[in-house]
């Protein structure tokens, strides 16, 4: 469903219930694991202005949860009376400003200080910078974190930085913000800047340090998965399709040029073919909950994308937008000769249907509270560690109690329930739909007092134990950090 089919949709049933009582006020799209939702926001309309109702959860299918009645619309007047008579604080600040204005007048310096306006902080990193001084330098120290919420420039506000570090004599901090500045630009397929990070390390340790620094393995690894396709067949998902198909394929699929910047398609539009990119850069782009949107990761040479005009309903609609991020090429294979593919060889439809799944749990993970501080190298190593994506049709047993789990669970759809032994009518707790378990046990290698039953209808992504815990291994104490703290 579009953002604005949601829209009338919730209009349409609150007016049906409510009359004009209710409206809507916004619609946000939110990342499951095995699906897009959308929250909508519900409020009632007072003439002391909109009182928030609810927000509600609207699934693919047009199912709305929960379902709005009366008792809603009460608990939001009951809350706004309640915040109407909570005492306020005296206005403290109201005051000194008020004693400060009567006093301008007498004082010259105070009138141009309230009459300046600060320069922005960037600005005045910059300047300071750019004055070079130790006291600049140090002031430059205590303003660039603050410039680290900016999704777009966190690559290059991290490298300055190193640089500001490296200037202060602080040499091993400089190497922690140049590598994770290189991250960040690894991430984005940034080589220009990558480069830039690779020519100071290459400075700070020289040659030989440089060689076997993580900032080189960053640099290497970006380098070798831009070298471009010269056969559609070299796509993993195209790679085993006989000659017979091949043939059925080729007079169909044509190739595209885009220029930097270009869009390949955008969130939301009909999706009707599947793309393969033979060279340059596409970036995912999606939508932010609250607004905007944001590059998720970059896809190389190789990768498959749009399966779900294959794999979706006959209106199925593009669930990110593609931009070239540089000059690229692009195959792009009609859905409907896709789909006489897939039904003449089995092996290639699973193929196209892991490569959705996969991009679906992806997704999920860039708009998770905590998965999404992971950069994107740990993200695909997560997805690596699945073992398997299962549903299951009736209560089923995954973790036995007091046994070191051979596995961690992300729940996609339905729930777990963890029960104590001898009481398998009374859950402990209840895991649902887009939550992990068992990470931290899996990791640490830890028994849990309670076994994990799967409730029927409930699917399940599997993670393997041991490829988690070489991840932890390889990985800094943030990363493991972050995945402790998953469910």
């Amino acid at each position: 469903m579009t953002r604005e089919q949601v829209w009338k949709t919730m209009t349409a049933t609150l007016r049906k219930d409510f009359g004009r009582l209710l409206d809507v006020r916004g619609v946000r799209r939110v990342r499951r694991v095995t699906h897009d939702a959308w929250i909508v926001t519900v409020v009632l309309s007072a003439p002391s202005g909109d009182l928030h109702v609810a927000d509600v959860n609207v699934d693919d299918t047009g199912a709305i949860t929960p379902v709005l009645n009366a008792d809603h619309v009460i608990e939001a007047v009951r809350r706004d009376a309640r915040a109407s008579v909570q005492p306020t604080a005296p206005d403290t600040l109201t005051d000194f400003g008020e004693e400060l204005a009567s006093e301008l007048d007498d004082e010259p310096a105070l009138e141009l200080l309230a009459t300046t306006t600060e320069a922005p902080l960037d600005a005045r990193a910059r300047a300071a910078i750019a004055r070079g001084d130790t006291a600049s330098l140090r002031e430059a120290r205590e303003l660039l974190p603050h410039l680290l919420a900016d999704h777009e420039r966190r690559g290059a506000t991290l490298l300055t930085m190193a640089r500001v570090e490296v200037k202060l004599g602080q040499t091993e901090l400089a190497r922690g913000y140049l590598e994770a500045a290189a991250r960040e630009f690894a991430d984005r397929y940034d080589l220009g800047s990558l480069e830039d990070a690779a020519a100071l390390d290459l400075e700070l340790g020289g040659p030989d340090a440089f060689v076997g620094s993580p900032v080189h393995a960053l640099l290497e690894q970006s380098r070798a998965r831009l070298t471009p396709l010269s056969s559609l067949f070299e796509a993993r998902s195209f790679a085993h399709l006989p000659g017979d198909l091949r043939a059925k394929l080729l007079p169909h699929a044509r190739l595209r040029t885009l220029a930097a910047g270009e869009a390949l398609v955008n969130e939301g539009e009909p999706s009707q073919n599947v793309f393969v990119v033979k060279s340059g850069l596409l970036g995912v782009w999606l939508e932010r909950p609250e607004g905007g949107s944001w590059l998720v990761r970059c896809c190389f040479p190789g990768w498959l994308l749009g399966e779900s005009s294959v794999l979706g309903a006959a209106d199925a609609r593009c669930t990110a937008t593609l931009r070239a991020e540089r000059i690229s090429e692009v195959w792009i294979c009609p859905a409907s000769i896709i789909r006489t593919l897939m039904a003449d060889d089995r092996a290639f439809a699973l193929r196209i249907a892991e490569t959705k799944q996969l991009h679906r749990i992806d997704s999920f993970f860039s708009m998770h509270e905590t998965m999404g501080q992971l950069d994107v190298q740990v993200r695909d190593e997560m997805l690596q560690c699945i073992q398997r994506l299962e549903t299951f049709h009736r209560d089923t047993l995954l973790l036995r109690a007091n046994e070191i789990p051979n596995v961690a669970c992300l729940v996609a759809r339905g729930s777990i329930g963890l029960f104590e032994d001898g009481k398998p009518d009374t859950p402990l707790a209840t895991i649902e739909a887009d939550s992990f378990y068992g990470v931290r046990d899996a990791v640490h290698q830890i028994a849990p007092h309670v076994a994990a039953i799967a409730r029927a209808g409930t699917t399940v992504a599997f993670f393997d134990a041991k490829l988690l815990q070489k991840l932890c291994e390889r990985s800094p104490e943030h990363v493991v950090a972050v995945l402790e703290r998953l469910g």
